[in-house]
């Protein structure tokens, strides 16, 4: 479970920056004007700020009582995944303004991939992963936490951003971004539907945090006899 969601985060944030790549650089062809654009991204991140209030507060109290988390994991990458497929489709097989053959079109496609992404990790995400802590020991608890949190989101993001620049530099800054983030969206999906595999349901989860507190508790009163033993 611990190495399935150091990948799931791993694949994660390595999408997320190619996503935030792909944002600045439709962005600076879509909007040429500097105000307008610094204007954009202020409404972009106030949506995704919002949306992410909503789902934290209203949305994931009924979506973790009504679904299993296995579920939730799955359902996470699709609407990214569609719209990394939306931006690869030549016109002729796809709308016009679903079509990635204006720079518009592209623009709208990526921001609602990073508006999704972001949103559920300022929500769903995290607390899909605390809950999928839960039915852990605690030293697989303490040390999977800071694994995880220090070296699997960090990497990501910062090996992401070296081979972003690898490629630029190496191509000549021609670099197939849309092709490169529908690749990472794949393995997002991937690590995810693997994660899930591992995911106990939430019977199954409190038979197990039971079980665990259940043996805590004998070793604690089996200490507590052994030392009164030896007084």
């Amino acid at each position: 479970t611990l190495g399935a969601l150091f990948f799931e985060a791993l694949s994660f944030q390595c999408l997320i920056t190619i996503l935030n790549t792909c944002l600045i650089t439709q962005l600076k062809d879509a909007v040429p004007n500097d105000a307008q654009r610094a204007a954009w991204t202020g409404k972009f991140y106030a949506c995704a700020n919002g949306l992410s209030t909503v789902f934290q507060f209203f949305l994931m109290p009924v979506l973790t009582q009504r679904l299993e988390s296995k579920v939730l994991w799955r359902m996470m990458p699709i609407l990214p995944l569609l719209c990394g497929v939306a931006q690869l489709l030549p016109a002729s097989f796809s709308l016009d303004r679903f079509a990635s053959t204006s720079s518009s079109s592209a623009l709208y496609l990526i921001a609602i991939s990073a508006l999704t992404a972001k949103t559920m990790d300022y929500s769903l995400r995290n607390v899909l992963a605390e809950m999928a802590y839960v039915p852990l020991s605690f030293e697989a608890r303490f040390k999977g936490k800071e694994i995880i949190a220090v070296f699997a989101n960090r990497f990501g993001k910062s090996g992401m951003a070296l081979i972003l620049s690898g490629l630029h530099f190496s191509s000549g800054g021609s670099v197939g971004l849309s092709s490169l983030g529908l690749f990472v969206t794949l393995g997002w999906l991937a690590s995810a539907v693997s994660l899930s595999k591992l995911i106990p349901t939430k019977a199954e989860a409190e038979r197990l945090v039971a079980e665990r507190n259940k043996s805590d508790d004998n070793e604690k009163v089996g200490n507590g006899d052994a030392s009164k033993k030896r007084q």
